[in-house]
């Protein structure tokens, strides 16, 4: 059988999510957040889990949550959260196992996304202004890396939804 599964990839922030329901709604595929998954299982928070747990637990459970998520489904819309593919090989995992796609976006427009939610994201809540475009800067250019092993790249003019299903759909 056909490996349907597309992962959404990109820096927090992007769109993985809205774009990914979206997707998998005009496609008839589920749609899996890991996030979400995650927040799930433990019934905290991704917040809380930093905060409870630190960021290394935080990485080893979602590099399980990917894995198990990759065995239960062979057709979905998988976002992902954004420093995923930077650990455990799940770049490698990801490319092996559907189509990746990176969601791009220059980093101002990150910042002008995400400085109203920075209480919500455990990355990003204690920083002012411009220590948040500093760090969203400096941890694009480190995770562009990974980033752009994705199969498909998508800037932002590419986003619009029809332009991606033109381009994902002839791969699933």
């Amino acid at each position: 059988m056909q490996n349907n599964r597309i992962f959404l990839i990109g820096f927090m922030g992007v769109g993985k999510t809205s774009i990914g329901k979206r997707l998998a709604n005009k496609l008839n595929i589920p749609f899996v957040d890991l996030d979400q998954e995650i927040e799930k299982k433990f019934k905290i928070s991704i917040n809380e889990f930093f905060s409870k747990y630190g960021e290394l637990s935080f990485r080893k459970e979602e590099t399980k949550m990917l894995l198990d998520t990759i065995h239960e489904f062979q057709n979905a819309i998988i976002s992902v959260g954004g420093g995923l593919p930077c650990f455990n090989q799940n770049m490698k995992t990801m490319n092996n196992n559907g189509v990746t796609c990176y969601l791009h976006r220059p980093p101002k427009e990150l910042f002008h996304r995400l400085v109203n939610s920075k209480s919500e994201r455990p990355l990003l809540k204690d920083l002012n202004d411009d220590q948040l475009l500093e760090f969203i800067e400096n941890k694009v250019e480190e995770r562009e890396a990974f980033y752009n092993q994705a199969k498909i790249v998508f800037n932002r003019d590419e986003q619009e939804l029809d332009s991606m299903i033109k381009v994902l759909k002839p791969l699933i």
